[in-house]
């Protein structure tokens, strides 16, 4: 079984292998009350549930986001390794693996959570603002937005959900998709942080786009999560 849970915020600094993830970051989202919630064991389940399908509605769009980083992708190689990234969130890659998509709705089957069509104010910010960042002249902006303020950031995250539903008794079996990202989703950025090494390598001065997209997405993420109470 997959040790789902990391250890607690105060001692990882879950960084990336290149350590771009800013501590602040990590502390706006733990500064959330639904993610206080989590971490105490005081969330509800009704809590929970509203977060799965609220971020059912963002993250059914995550190939999209994708899509719209490699369309601004001037360098052909990282284009052809960032589609191959693609295809794989899509179970198109060469392991045939189940799309992303479908792993979710397995998820929200096992949890008894029945899909919501409608996102909330801050869900709906938070697709604009992915879109927003992925769309950009500028693919550091997108980069940082998917990489770091997305993909970089969601082994941290997911194990907050995680450990709200451990406490409100839900099995571990029941969260293959949470689980299954915890593991590894550092593997699936490693395209990106590649690219990032690089830029930063050949223009120092591209790390101020790249933190705009992540700090933007960052920010976003904290209000949707916020907005779970509202």
């Amino acid at each position: 079984m997959l040790n789902a849970v990391l250890p607690e915020p105060e001692q990882t600094t879950c960084r990336s292998k290149t350590g771009h993830i800013k501590s602040e970051w990590l502390e706006r989202l733990d500064d959330t009350a639904f993610i206080k919630r989590c971490r105490n064991g005081k969330i509800s389940r009704d809590e929970l549930s509203r977060f799965v399908r609220q971020h059912q509605l963002y993250s059914r769009e995550f190939t999209r986001y994708l899509a719209a980083l490699i369309s601004n992708i001037e360098n052909e190689d990282d284009r052809l390794a960032l589609t191959q990234n693609l295809f794989d969130e899509m179970g198109l890659g060469d392991a045939g693996t189940v799309p992303h998509t479908v792993l979710y709705r397995e998820m929200m089957a096992a949890l008894g959570v029945e899909p919501d069509a409608t996102p909330l104010p801050a869900t709906r910010r938070m697709i604009d603002t992915m879109f927003e960042c992925s769309k950009s002249d500028n693919f550091m902006t997108g980069l940082g937005a998917l990489c770091l303020g997305a993909e970089g950031i969601v082994p941290y995250l997911y194990s907050a959900i995680v450990d709200g539903f451990l406490a409100v008794g839900e099995s571990l079996d029941s969260l293959l998709f949470f689980t299954l990202h915890i593991e590894c989703d550092d593997d699936h950025s490693e395209t990106m942080y590649r690219i990032i090494d690089r830029e930063l390598a050949i223009n120092p001065d591209a790390i101020h786009e790249l933190h705009h997209g992540a700090a933007k997405l960052i920010q976003a993420r904290a209000a949707f999560l916020d907005g779970l109470s509202d």
